[in-house]
């Protein structure tokens, strides 16, 4: 009867120290994933930040582009469709028409 006693007193004690143990490591290693990705999001967020202000930039570039070049003084919501201006502005033939420029030998 001892034996047995003894054995669940071994068994008890490595639970006793074994079990808290274990929550510590996977706690540790939880608190490291975490503070890994706010650091990435935080990184993400200045880059995102800095994308924006490009973009902004860029929309701004655009529009007084189409103001100097359209010569509305109404600034147009940008929105690229290749289709509208492609078919609207800029007709290959109509800019580069071989007949127009290169001389004709008859």
């Amino acid at each position: 009867m001892t034996t047995n006693s003894s054995k669940n007193s071994i068994v008890n004690g490595i639970k006793l120290y074994l079990f808290p143990t274990l929550v510590s490591i996977l706690s540790m290693m939880i608190w490291r994933d975490v503070t890994e990705m706010r650091s990435d999001i935080k990184a993400l967020l200045a880059q995102s930040n800095i994308d924006k202000t490009k973009i902004e930039q860029l929309e701004k570039d655009v529009r007084f582009l189409e103001q100097s070049v359209f010569g509305n003084n109404k600034a147009r919501p940008v929105t690229y469709t290749p289709e509208l201006y492609h078919d609207k502005y800029f007709k290959h033939e109509e800019i580069y028409d071989p007949k127009k420029y290169i001389a004709q030998n008859d």
